[in-house]
């Protein structure tokens, strides 16, 4: 999963250092002397009564041929790994006669075992819009190797995301990236350059020819199908990370032969709605946070009163904001960035993301609050240059799968109770959202979009108690309908 831009829509997907695989030991977290890890309340086990709710999405109508072509990794694989990488070409949109043909950039790693499984784990990256090979690397760091000791492991650029083709990213939302992270701009006002930039976007895609109804869950699970037949295998077993564990469940809905076991690590189950329940959800993990070191007698000890600690230093910096040096990693750019209370919400929010992250989070709001900018606080705003995301497909899946299910009423009205400061963050830059999705034109919405995944499936469901954007509940909400989980 990763941040949203200053002022950018909001997105999920498992960035750079910001997700891990579960079961598995990453790098140890950085933590200060003072500041231990905090304690994670255990939930007890629940039984749930499965009621199937879902359909399969319509079947194609038209005949293609999916073939997969050998090529050079267009990304830089991970030290000491050789994959295999070529190009799944696909139809664009399976309903339509005359659909133009697109390739998937794909990377096997195969297995080291001589008597390896033969169904291959299939990764499923977060976005909607993020591309897994660029970040092959890190899911390497964080124990995808081990998956290596039994079978093959295959990553893959879903349609118009990093390197398949056509890409849907934006770089004219990606240009103002500097302007929303160094001008004195309200929330308003960065929310209006970015729906201009992505209105520009969406006219030169249309221009293009690409068809911005075939960029969706249902079509990106047809081509985790396709994979996996034209590559050889009869089976494979999905890892879904955020919205990665939407795509997984829409598989297990569409492709269920195809799958022999999933995991979902960190849930975002269709019928859940991700913009309403944002700002709520955002609150309990920052109140999970503040809670958890009040408990903790060293961090408390270090850190008393984190909470108000956090809401003064906003109210301060929204009031009087600071400008902190901060480095476009891409490009060795240095600029002098607004830190405003607005963005300082936003950066204890993405750091959440993280268990690297979340222990050094009470000793940056603290220092913040003493007016010290440290190093640590710059890494986490040189984030905010990321590009990794495509725009256009992330407006592309969410204008037709999720915001058609809700409305800018109900978001306002949902979040009344929240705290005064999230509320004001995170409801004014939904609403932009709102403003793209009238003109993207990403097609009529499927009732099924909004529905459950009954599976029989075998799942296993992770879910982070500090995450801030797919809550534990989610994890259990999706697991109601899935026996095997």
């Amino acid at each position: 999963m990763r941040r949203r831009s200053p002022g950018g829509l909001l997105v999920l997907a498992c960035a750079a250092l910001a997700c891990t695989f579960p079961g598995f030991a990453g790098s140890a977290a950085p933590t200060s002397p003072t500041a231990a890890e905090l304690p994670v309340p255990i939930e007890p086990t629940i039984t749930f009564v499965v009621e199937p709710t879902s359909t399969p999405s319509p079947v194609p109508n038209i005949v293609y041929t999916a073939t997969f072509e050998g090529s050079s990794c267009a990304f830089f694989p991970p030290q000491g790994y050789a994959p295999e990488c070529g190009y799944l070409t696909v139809a664009e949109n399976r309903f339509a006669p005359d659909s133009s043909m697109i390739r998937l950039h794909v990377a096997i790693f195969r297995s080291r075992s001589p008597n390896a499984a033969p169904d291959p784990v299939i990764h499923l990256s977060g976005g909607p819009g993020s591309g897994a090979l660029d970040l092959a690397w890190y899911h390497f760091t964080r124990g995808a190797a081990r998956f290596l000791e039994t079978r093959d492991y295959i990553l893959f650029d879903q349609r118009g995301t990093g390197h398949s083709e056509p890409s849907l990213a934006c770089p004219e939302r990606e240009d103002i990236d500097a302007m929303l992270l160094t001008q004195p701009l309200t929330l308003e006002q960065g929310n209006e350059l970015e729906v201009s930039a992505l209105r520009a976007c969406h006219d030169r895609l249309v221009a293009q020819g690409i068809d911005l109804t075939a960029y969706n869950s249902a079509a990106s699970a047809a081509d985790v199908d396709d994979l996996i037949t034209t590559l050889g295998y009869d089976q494979a077993n999905l890892y879904g990370v955020s919205y990665g564990t939407r795509l997984a469940l829409t598989a297990m809905r569409d492709h269920p032969e195809r799958i022999r076991s999933v995991i979902l690590d960190s849930v975002y189950p269709p019928q859940e709605d991700l913009y309403r329940d944002w700002p709520m959800n955002a609150e309990r993990a920052f109140n999970g946070l503040f809670d958890g070191c009040a408990r903790d007698p060293a961090c408390d000890a270090a850190f008393p009163d984190l909470r108000g600690t956090f809401y003064a230093a906003v109210d301060s910096l929204n009031t009087s904001p600071a400008r902190v040096a901060v480095t476009d990693p891409a490009i060795l750019q240095t600029y002098d960035a607004l830190l405003t209370g607005d963005l300082l919400v936003d950066v204890l929010f993405t750091g959440l993301y993280s268990p690297d992250v979340i222990p050094r989070m009470p000793r940056l709001i603290s220092e913040v609050g003493r007016g010290y900018h440290s190093p640590f606080l710059q890494e986490r705003l040189s984030r905010y240059f990321d590009h990794s995301t495509s725009y256009g497909m992330q407006a592309s899946v969410q204008c037709r799968e999720e915001i058609p299910f809700g409305s800018a009423a109900e978001l306002a009205a949902a979040s009344a109770g929240v705290e005064a400061h999230i509320q004001h963050n995170y409801v004014t830059e939904l609403q932009s959202l709102y403003a793209v999705c009238d003109f993207w034109g990403s097609g009529t919405p499927n009732p099924m979009e909004n529905q459950p995944v009954a599976s029989d499936i075998p799942t296993l469901i992770f879910a982070g108690e500090y995450d801030p954007i797919t809550p534990p509940s989610w994890g259990r909400t999706a697991g109601e309908t899935l026996p095997h989980s």
